[in-house]
């Protein structure tokens, strides 16, 4: 499947590796490509276990940290799926830059008012400001391809996750708008739905959501690598959503 679609991020410095062992969830150890015997460590964002993603020999691009500590190098995503973003902080950057760009319908009406808000003793990805009313979001990243191109999370129990659907039906309960986002982060997903086998309780809990009035949407995007640079790309803007 090729990642086509509007440009969202332009990255450079990407260089492809190829994985040796997971060290563990969070850090990965690889052999840059093109350079035999030349091992690195690469730091992964995403909280998945991504066994379908990151295993021995699979392709990985990765990008040089500016300031490196136990990890020289961040995975940004994977060849896999013919260009999967598992990195969790550049598919927040690419949805924050749809929304400013006016890209998803749904949104249009809506500006960020900040990041990581805190409401209650609850954390969340995202504020956003739409037409005045304060929208609070929640972004998961689905990199889960199921046998007919879903997109699908979690892959593995998630405490997080449910607390978070939690938090956010009990703030819609309350009067409040709020949303969860489950990105689509590899080419041509055909809908988004939740994988009961990583964690069964995320279906229930999200029709729970839905009840107390939380929007659940999901987006499409891909990672599209030329050389050392690299494009994410947004193809749907409503993908949609099976529960």
């Amino acid at each position: 499947m090729t990642c086509i679609g509007t440009v969202l991020l332009e990255l450079d410095g990407i260089t492809p590796c190829i994985v040796k062992r997971k060290v563990n969830r969070f850090v990965v150890e690889a052999e840059l490509q093109g350079y035999k015997d030349r091992m690195v460590k690469a730091h992964n964002t995403n909280t998945g276990r991504l066994l379908d993603i990151i295993y021995p020999g699979s392709v990985l691009y990765c990008v040089k940290r500016r300031n490196p500590g136990k990890t020289e190098y961040s995975i940004i995503g994977s060849k896999v799926y013919g260009g999967s973003l598992i990195n969790t902080r550049l598919q927040e950057m690419a949805f924050i830059k749809a929304v400013e760009s006016k890209l998803v319908p749904w949104l249009k009406d809506c500006i960020l008012s900040r990041t990581q808000p805190v409401v209650g003793d609850s954390k969340f990805d995202l504020e956003l400001d739409c037409r005045g009313e304060p929208l609070f979001l929640e972004l998961k990243s689905a990199v889960l391809r199921g046998s007919r191109g879903e997109a699908m999370y979690p892959d593995c129990p998630t405490l997080r996750g449910r607390r978070h659907i939690q938090e956010l039906s009990k703030l819609s309960g309350s009067g409040l708008r709020t949303a969860i986002v489950f990105i689509a982060a590899f080419p041509g997903a055909v809908y988004f739905t939740p994988y009961d086998e990583g964690d069964p309780e995320i279906r229930k809990l999200l029709l729970g959501a839905i009840k107390q009035g939380v929007m659940i949407k999901s987006i499409g995007i891909c990672l599209d690598v030329d050389g050392t640079k690299g494009k994410v790309r947004i193809y749907n803007t409503d993908l949609p959503v099976i529960l």
